[in-house]
């Protein structure tokens, strides 16, 4: 049973990865790549550098979106964080407001006490309100989310596995013409026992030009059950120079 389980877990990240053949000639990709970097000398010597990669695009009755984040932080010669995490999402749409998905994540994060986790979910999901570039999307579905843990954990093993439910919200809106904010929120619910992941990224963005934006972002990351000697809370301020295409 657990070997079907995981077998529906990768084969559920593979079909949200790949793009469907009945695919026309498509559009081109768009989005944005991101990096930061902070680094100070002198009494205190830190080194911290982000990276993101968001792009969508949509053709026909279709669209998908994959998401690449990366992390690395550095004090005194030591290494104090290192993460990455993928994700993409394939959406078909039965009009301009409903829509499918099918849903996969893989993140590893070297100090978050799990060697790697991996989830794939699917459901029903709504655009709420549109108006110009502004949106708020709802979605919610099932899936499965395995764990692997750093260590052997009391009473549970080197793994974690099991079904979990999903729910996630995606909020734009357009402030003016050079700056729009954004507020993203999604938690994945184990249905065993109710042990919840939960994700929240509110972010500013304002444009140097075309092209160019700065932005500042705010993410608060809770497990309800981590690893031994780990916090159930991480969070992250980050500003960032944003090229949009």
């Amino acid at each position: 049973m657990l070997q079907v389980q995981r077998s529906l877990l990768v084969t559920g990240i593979a079909v949200a990865l790949a793009a469907p053949a009945v695919a026309q000639e498509s559009d081109e990709w768009s989005g944005s790549v991101e990096l930061g970097l902070v680094e100070t000398s002198g009494n205190t010597e830190e080194t911290t550098v982000s990276g993101e990669a968001d792009v969508t695009r949509d053709w026909n009755d279709w669209r998908q979106n994959v998401l690449l984040q990366s992390r690395y932080a550095e004090q005194g010669g030591e290494r104090t964080a290192e993460r990455y995490s993928a994700s993409t999402q394939l959406d078909y749409k039965f009009n301009p407001n409903d829509f499918v998905f099918v849903r996969g994540r893989y993140s590893n994060d070297d100090f978050s006490g799990y060697q790697f986790q991996a989830s794939t979910s699917a459901g029903y999901g709504r655009r709420l309100w549109s108006e110009g570039d502004s949106h708020f999307d709802l979605s919610s579905g099932l899936g499965y989310r395995y764990s692997k843990f750093d260590e052997r954990e009391p009473g549970e093993g080197d793994e974690r596995e099991g079904a979990i439910g999903r729910l996630a919200g995606d909020f734009r809106y357009q402030l003016s013409e050079t700056a729009h904010f954004r507020q993203e929120a999604e938690t994945e619910v184990s249905l065993d026992d109710g042990e919840a992941m939960s994700r929240s990224v509110t972010s500013l963005q304002a444009n140097v030009n075309s092209s160019l934006a700065l932005k500042l972002s705010y993410t608060v990351e809770h497990d309800s059950n981590p690893p031994e000697d780990t916090e159930r809370t991480d969070t992250i301020t980050a500003v960032t120079l944003l090229y949009g295409f």
